[in-house]
Formats: structure tokens, sequence, C-alpha cells
């Protein structure tokens, strides 16, 4: 880091969860924690500002895959107290001014505003635990392990490329049967960044030889970070290429 960021962008959805599984604290002092845990990322980062993402109503990627992130809704809440608290602190953080947007997720949100940053040449950093973030390039800081890293463009195209490949079974997304992060690693090996995507889909299609397209589609709607506020539109294997 060569000076101070002018802007840290904090994506507070995970924070926020952890802070509700403490259901064994009142609300008043979640609410304490919460405000500390974002004055403490704004001091550990030096950031002139900071920009608060929250979890909105809905999401576009529930139309893509109805079973994204188990989204299937059970008859029953499995934990109420946990999904109520989530809510009031969430509640809560936008009544401080934070910023909830519909229809994405809070890491789209903070990717869409590095890019904004980025595009304007500002210097910003991206606070998260969130693995997913990492194919936006930039700066970054994780406030769990408190480390500070950079991204570059093609260390994030190449995360990208290997979410692709691997899938997410904690957000119930399905990527190719039998590769694992090692075997990715192993395919996109020595591939340069523009042949990248090739191999990606050579690999799709040589798995599903009759519907790869339709399902590598919904493997990169799930997975890919938006950079743009007009970006939620459903992409194609055709939009890998460009």
């Amino acid at each position: 880091m060569s000076r101070p960021f002018d802007v840290c962008f904090i994506d507070a959805d995970s924070l926020i969860y952890r802070l509700a599984l403490k259901t064994e604290i009142s609300l008043k002092l979640a609410k304490t924690y919460y405000d500390k845990e974002i004055e403490s990322i704004q001091w550990d980062t030096c950031a002139e500002e900071v920009k608060v993402a929250l979890k909105g109503k809905g999401n576009f990627r529930y139309d893509v895959a109805d079973d994204y992130k188990g989204h299937r809704k059970a008859e029953e809440d499995p934990n109420p107290a946990l999904t109520k608290r989530r809510r009031e602190i969430n509640e809560y953080a936008y009544s401080q001014g934070h910023h909830a947007s519909d229809n994405c997720e809070a890491d789209d949100v903070v990717c869409i505003w590095a890019q904004e940053a980025k595009d304007a040449g500002k210097h910003y950093v991206i606070a998260h635990i969130d693995k997913d973030i990492n194919m936006m390039e930039g700066w970054h800081w994780n406030p769990t392990k408190r480390e500070l890293y950079e991204v570059t463009d093609d260390e994030g195209w190449y995360f990208m490329c290997i979410q692709m490949l691997t899938g997410d079974s904690t957000d119930h997304i399905q990527g190719l049967k039998g590769i694992g992060p090692k075997k990715a690693e192993k395919l996109l090996t020595d591939v340069a960044r523009c042949d990248m995507i090739a191999a990606v889909r050579g690999a799709w299609q040589k798995a599903h030889p009759e519907d790869w397209k339709d399902l590598m589609e919904v493997c990169w709607n799930l997975i890919y970070m938006r950079r743009s506020w007009d970006g939620f539109k459903r992409l194609t294997v055709e939009d890998t290429l460009e």
C-alpha cells in the first residue's frame, strides 16, 4: 500500500450474520458490536471514507437457480431466532445510512463500487471475509485475519475460472464432477489469461456434451460478481468471451 485509501467498501452481510449468531446477547449490545466493527475497519484501513453494503430484498440469482444458497423454501424456518436477529441488525445498519440494494448481494454492491472507484482513479480497499469477492481487482482487507492483500486483474480472473470449474458447495453451485481445487489449478497451470476461459469452456463441453452451454451459464451467472448496476441481466456463454 503506497498511500492511505480514499475509500473502504465494506461487505457487512457476513459481519451481520456473525453477530446474529450470538443470539444470547442483547440486541442493544449487538448494535454496539456492529458499530465498533465498522469503526475498527475504517481505523485499520486508514480510509478517509467508508461505504457499507447490506443485504437487500430478493436476489436475481434465485431466478437462475431456485436452490441457490439452499433457497428452496422450507415449511418452517429452521432457526427463527437467528433470522429475527439478523433482520433486526440489518434494519439498524440501514437506519445508520448504510446501503441496501434489492435484487443482488452485498458482494455485488462492493464490487460495483470498487469498479466505479477504479474507473475514477480512486485508491480503494474492500473489507470482507467472502472468498467470492477475491475475483475483484484491487486491495482487500480481511477484518477477521487482519490481513491486507492485493488482487491483480489476472489473479481475479484466475480465481473466477477456478470457481467456474469447481463450483461452490456452500452456495449450492454445481461445478464439474471430479474437479476439485487442485485439479482445477492443474488444468489452468501455465495457461495465458486469454486462454483460461477457453479451457473452462472445453472442460464443461467434455463433461456435458449435450447441454454444456446451459449448465455452464447457470454456474457463470451464480458465481460472477457484477461490475455495474445494469449488469444483472442473465449472462450467456458468449459473454465469457468479452
